[in-house]
């Protein structure tokens, strides 16, 4: 059974930084915690093993996190596409939107994986804001929704 200081020896050894080691142990926990002092004994172990034994998991830790946050970006696409912020043929609007308006004012790429958890968030806050507001007719919302031109009010 592998200790907490038998992990720790590990991550050195195979190189981790402190930035890789948290966001190893976030995506291995399902977002429960970035800190290796809150794993199970269970999650100590296997991590371990998997750490240990499995050359292509510990040479490729980063392509799995990175594997996990386009997952996460997919699902804040989605949403800002749904809701009109997003329009797949132009970034401009989307860009902008993230930098005026995002969690943490900055672009999607530029967020950690811990970071895109509070942006999901944020995003389903937003898409149902917008489910309500496309009830009422004569909204933004409502004119996107149905996809007619935006009313004037002049």
């Amino acid at each position: 059974m592998a200790t907490h200081k038998g992990l720790m020896t590990l991550f050195g050894k195979l190189g981790f930084d402190r930035r890789q080691r948290y966001e190893l142990i976030y995506a291995w926990t399902g977002g429960r915690t970035k800190s290796s002092t809150g794993l199970l004994p269970i999650e100590i172990d296997e991590l371990y093993t998997m750490l240990q034994n499995d050359f292509k998991f510990s040479s490729n830790t980063d392509a799995h996190i990175e594997i996990l946050c386009k997952k996460k970006r997919s699902i804040v696409l989605s949403i800002a596409t749904r809701t009109g912020i997003h329009d797949p043929n132009d970034w401009n609007r989307f860009n902008r939107f993230m930098k005026n308006s995002s969690i943490l004012k900055k672009q999607l790429n530029q967020y950690e994986i811990d970071e895109l958890d509070k942006l999901i968030k944020q995003f389903r806050a937003l898409e149902d804001n917008y489910g309500r507001s496309a009830k009422k007719a004569g909204t933004k919302a409502w004119s996107h929704k149905h996809g007619l031109p935006r009313i004037s009010h002049n």
